[in-house]
């Protein structure tokens, strides 16, 4: 079984409310992200991006269920923005290619800093980070590839708790959607009404596969992450 998979495993059991998510739990989350389209952090992923607004369909259950999918894609989506955001700048300050990935990245980092500090990548669980021995007087440039380093555990263990959540949410929404259409034509009061929220049921749906096309791009790169860094500190991914 692959780190990926273990770590999916461990995710797809827990019931979390949305609010749970936006807690330090044992994953951790973010902020939503704008809807400017990030440079990809290992694959290249669906163009079309951007937050997921949800529209009223006239049935507070229904409503409450597109509510909680855009918020938890939002979510998600912003901690890929930090995540391609943490790499970038890694591969940037060490003049690393656009398609390196963190082993190149900690490559250049040793071959900077390894004269007066010793470096070593550590895997504790899902979280990775950067030791630096003597741990005084660390440079600020080597400093903050600590913070980045960090920063990218931290994104990439979100995207990947969101998921799970996700696409159970997003499959059951979309293999009901006829269902769905006649509930929201039954409670609406006139044709004018019903013309508006079938309108908006249809784009919430398509909204749902947008964000279940992403979703899975987004964790297909988090779990590369997550698997490279169980290899460079010697955990069997």
């Amino acid at each position: 079984m692959s780190f990926m998979n273990v770590l999916c495993c461990c995710f797809s059991s827990s019931e979390n409310s949305t609010r749970q998510l936006n807690e330090r739990q044992p994953l951790l989350q973010g902020q939503p992200q704008s809807a400017r389209q990030a440079r990809p952090a290992h694959n290249e992923t669906p163009q079309k991006s951007g937050r997921f607004i949800a529209r009223d369909v006239g049935i507070p259950e229904l409503d409450q269920s597109f509510k909680d999918v855009a918020e938890i894609f939002n979510l998600q989506q912003g901690h890929h923005e930090a995540m391609t955001e943490c790499l970038n700048t890694l591969r940037d300050r060490y003049g690393c290619s656009c398609g390196d990935g963190l082993s190149e990245c900690l490559k250049r980092i040793k071959e900077e800093h390894d004269t007066h500090h010793q470096i070593t990548f550590h895997m504790k669980g899902y979280d990775f980070s950067l030791a630096v021995v003597p741990n005084d007087e660390v440079p600020s440039k080597l400093r903050s590839s600590q913070d980045n380093i960090r920063g990218l555990c931290q994104a990439s263990k979100a995207i990947v708790a969101a998921g799970t959540k996700l696409q159970e949410m997003i499959g059951w929404l979309t293999k009901t959607e006829e269902q769905l259409a006649n509930q929201v034509l039954e409670e609406a009061p006139a044709y004018q009404e019903q013309q508006r929220l079938e309108d908006n049921l249809k784009k919430n749906l398509q909204e749902c596969r947008r964000a279940r096309e992403l979703s899975t791009a987004y964790r297909e790169q988090a779990g590369k992450i997550l698997n490279e860094a169980a290899l460079l500190s010697g955990v069997n991914p």
